[in-house]
C-alpha cells in the first residue's frame, strides 16, 4: 500500500464500473461465501479482458495487478479445473507477462530520493509562475492563466513523456511497445513526479489554498496531483528559460532521476540522509506535537543470520492522531528509523501537515507582532 492504494480504488471504479456482476449467476445469500464468489467473478471478468488488464495496470500499477491476479487464481482454484483451456492459458500467459515487467519503484523507501542538483530557471518570471497556484493568481479578481503554473504544466507534461520515451527506447531496444508503455507510465505518474517535487521541497515554495489542509486525508490525491503538476511545470520552465540548452539540461536531469529506478537497477540503494529525523522535526514539530518511531516488523534472513527491522514514523498533532508518515527497512533500528524519516519527508501527508504548521506559525507570529505594537503604543 505504498502509493495509497485505497485512494486509487476511486480511479478503478471507472475501469470496472461498466462490468457489473451478473447477480443471477450468484447465490442470493449475503454470506461470506457469496462475497468470495462475487470477488472471484469480478477478477475473472477483469483478467479475461486484455483491455481491462492494461487499464488496471496503467491506473493501479503492476504490483496491484499481480496481487489481483493472485487473488483471482486462488479464488478460482476449483473453477479453473473445469474452465476452458483458453481462459486458463490466458491467465498463465498474463501472469508470466506481468512477472517480466520489474518494478520501477520496487519499495516505498525508494521514494526517498537521492537527488541530482536541481537545474535553475533562467527567467525570473517563469520561476515565479511555477510556484503560483491558481487561487493566488485569482486574487486580483480575475484569472489570468499566464500567472499560474497550469499552462506550464500542460507543456511540461508533454516534455516529461517525451524524455521518458526517449530514455526507454534507447535503454530497452528489445522490449515491445506495450511493456515500454507500462514502464513509462510508472516513470511519469503523479506519485513518482510528486515525490520528486517533495524531495526538492517544492512544497515550501508554493502557497496552497486552505482547502488543501481540510479533511485530514481526503485531499491526499489532490496533493499528489498538484505536486506532480508543479514538477512538470518546473521542467517546462527550465526548457523555456534557455532556448539553446534548456531541453538538454532538463533531459539530463530527468534521466539522472529515473535511471537508478529502472528495471535492471534493482540493487540501487538510496544513500542515507543522517539528518532526516531533524529535517522531519523541523518541518512538522511544534508545541504538543509528537513524532514516534516504532518497530513494525523484524524479519530474519535464512542462512544469513541477519535481522531486518522495519520502523515506522507516526505523528500525533495538528489534527492527526497516530498517523503513519512512512516506513524504513534496515539492519538496525536506528538506520531503519532514519529511512522512515526519509520516506516521510517525501510523503504528501507530511507536506499537508507542514502546510498546517506553516499557517499556524504565521498566525502566531502575526499575533505577537500585534501584541508588541499594542504594548509599544501604550508605552508611547
Amino acid at each position: 500500500d505504498y502509493y495509497g492504494n485505497v485512494e486509487r480504488t476511486k480511479d478503478l471504479r471507472s475501469v470496472i464500473g461498466n462490468h457489473s456482476l451478473d447477480s443471477s449467476a450468484l447465490p442470493s445469500s449475503s454470506s461470506l461465501a457469496t462475497r468470495f464468489a462475487q470477488t472471484a467473478q469480478l477478477c475473472s471478468e477483469i483478467f479475461d479482458s486484455p483491455q481491462l488488464v492494461s487499464e488496471l495496470t496503467a491506473l493501479a500499477g503492476q504490483d496491484i495487478a499481480k496481487a489481483a491476479l493472485s487473488i483471482g487464481q486462488v479464488l478460482h482454484t476449483k473453477q479453473l479445473a473445469v474452465s476452458s483451456s483458453g481462459s486458463s492459458s490466458h491467465r498463465a500467459e498474463l501472469s508470466s507477462e506481468l512477472a517480466e515487467v520489474p518494478n520501477v519503484i520496487p519499495h516505498s523507501e525508494n521514494l526517498a530520493i537521492a537527488l541530482p542538483e536541481l537545474p535553475s530557471i533562467g527567467d525570473p518570471s517563469l520561476a515565479s509562475t511555477v510556484f503560483t497556484h491558481r487561487c493566488s493568481a485569482e486574487k486580483a479578481g480575475h484569472f489570468d492563466g499566464r500567472k499560474s503554473y497550469e499552462r506550464l504544466e500542460f507543456l511540461g507534461d508533454a516534455y516529461v513523456e517525451l524524455v521518458a520515451s526517449r530514455l526507454l527506447h534507447q535503454k530497452y531496444p528489445d522490449l515491445p511497445p506495450g511493456k515500454l508503455s507500462q514502464i513509462r507510465e510508472m516513470l511519469v505518474r503523479n506519485e513518482t513526479l510528486g515525490s520528486f517535487a517533495l524531495a526538492y521541497k517544492f512544497d515550501d515554495r508554493i502557497d496552497l489554498p486552505s482547502s488543501y489542509m481540510e479533511g485530514r486525508g481526503a485531499p491526499r490525491k489532490l496533493l499528489v496531483k498538484t505536486f506532480g503538476d508543479i514538477f512538470e511545470a518546473y521542467v517546462a520552465a527550465v526548457i523555456l528559460s534557455d532556448q539553446k540548452n534548456g531541453f538538454a539540461t532538463a533531459e539530463a536531469w530527468l534521466v539522472q532521476l529515473w535511471t537508478p529506478r529502472l528495471p535492471g537497477n534493482e540493487g540501487y540503494q538510496v544513500p542515507q540522509n543522517k539528518f532526516a529525523k531533524q529535517d522531519l522535526s523541523k518541518k512538522i514539530m511544534g508545541k504538543g506535537i509528537k513524532v514516534e518511531y516504532r518497530v513494525e516488523e523484524e524479519q530474519t534472513v535464512k542462512n544469513e543470520g541477519k535481522i531486518w527491522y522495519t520502523v515506522g514514523a507516526y505523528v500525533t498533532g495538528w489534527g492527526w492522531e497516530d498517523c503513519h508518515l512512512g516506513s524504513g527497512k534496515a539492519l538496525s533500528t536506528g538506520e531503519a528509523g532514519i529511512r522512515a524519516a526519509m520516506q516521510a519527508l517525501v510523503s504528501p501527508l507530511t507536506a499537508q501537515i507542514g502546510a498546517v504548521k506553516k499557517d499556524h506559525d504565521a498566525k502566531v507570529k502575526l499575533e505577537r507582532e500585534q501584541q508588541a505594537a499594542a504594548t509599544s503604543s501604550e508605552l508611547g
